[in-house]
């Protein structure tokens, strides 16, 4: 029985990617019997620490970093961390052998310039410290060697994602679904504009937008103006996130980046097309379940959407094919099955 402590910013209720991410690792991990302690910055396992920062997820990483003895407390047998933009940051050497999940860095996530993009060196040397680090995408992975990362330290390990089966509901014509935290990054604005358009021009679309986030005013303010046309339903707990991918005819994601694309994989397991930007991450989520469109082109994505959901036969044969490969590659248990390879190894 292996002892993991992972260390992620995001938990249960997840936030974002990395808490979703962490839920069904921990679940998976514990279905083949290893032994599951969490230390987050926010949600079930949190732990308290100094604001100082500004920036909640740099805080915590301070915390851990000046007293590493807190991931140690259930002397683990590895350390598993969740990295990236908003994830955690640990350049002090630990007691136990670290393996990191590398879900994108800042250097893919922020434009040059940016303040944020100075964290990358600190990222780096987070990575440079782990006895592995499993980027969640081909395109990270570029990115890590681009850090100086040994390739020999470096494996392409993806998110899981469970099947989503809900006997009774059906795909419904018309219903456009976006999921997201409600930040600019991620197309907020971009998927309204679509939203609004695509249900201006056919009284049959019914836009859904669900997550929580800064930009939830916008997606507020876009659904009381729609004449309920649009639905902004908030953050969703996973059954109900689940039944909105089950009913939805399609997801857009006009995401700016991505680091694999959490939401287009459960679109998939769900047996949902997806329509969105051709960006990192997305293009290694989506292959036959959906359509990829130039990355900023609104006119390309409202005409690939518009397509699919004028042709059922179409959506169903996406929808099919996009879950039949989801599933097959990346499951959970088939990815907490190699978790606990790269375990013995790295210990």
């Amino acid at each position: 029985m292996t002892r993991v402590t992972i260390a992620s910013y995001d938990d249960d209720p997840p936030l974002g990617g990395q808490g979703v991410v962490v839920h069904g690792m921990r679940a998976a991990l514990e279905r083949h019997g290893s032994r599951v302690h969490t230390i987050s910055g926010r949600g079930e396992h949190a732990i308290a620490f100094a604001r100082r920062t500004g920036r909640a997820p740099l805080d915590f990483s301070l915390q851990l970093n000046r007293y590493p003895q807190i991931l140690l407390r259930a002397s683990p047998d590895v350390i598993h961390a969740q990295g990236g933009p908003g994830g955690v940051l640990l350049w002090k050497r630990l007691g136990a052998p670290l393996v990191y999940t590398a879900h994108h860095t800042y250097r893919q996530a922020h434009a040059r310039g940016s303040v944020k993009r100075l964290l990358n060196g600190v990222e780096a040397r987070s990575y440079r410290g782990a006895a592995m680090v499993l980027p969640v995408s081909r395109s990270t992975a570029n990115a890590l060697l681009e850090m100086g990362i040994p390739a020999s330290r470096i494996e392409v390990l993806s998110n899981g994602v469970d099947a989503v089966d809900l006997p009774g509901v059906e795909h419904e014509d018309g219903r456009v679904l976006f999921v997201s935290r409600l930040e600019r990054e991620k197309g907020v604005v971009e998927a309204i504009s679509v939203l609004q358009q695509l249900t201006s021009a056919d009284a049959r679309v019914h836009g859904v937008i669900v997550g929580g986030g800064s930009l939830a005013g916008d997606a507020q303010r876009a659904a009381a103006a729609s004449g309920g046309r649009i639905e902004y339903l908030g953050a969703l707990d996973r059954e109900a996130l689940n039944r909105e991918y089950a009913r939805a005819a399609i997801v857009v994601m006009p995401s700016r980046f991505e680091g694999l694309g959490m939401v287009a994989l459960e679109a998939q397991a769900a047996g949902t097309p997806v329509v969105g930007f051709d960006v990192d991450g997305l293009r290694d989520a989506v292959g036959t379940g959906g359509v990829l469109v130039p990355a900023g082109d609104l006119l390309a994505l409202n005409a690939a959407a518009t397509s699919l959901l004028n042709d059922p036969a179409r959506r169903a044969e996406a929808g099919s094919r996009g879950r039949e490969v989801v599933l097959a590659e990346h499951s959970w248990d088939a990815i907490a099955k190699r978790l606990e390879e790269i375990y013995a190894a790295v210990t």
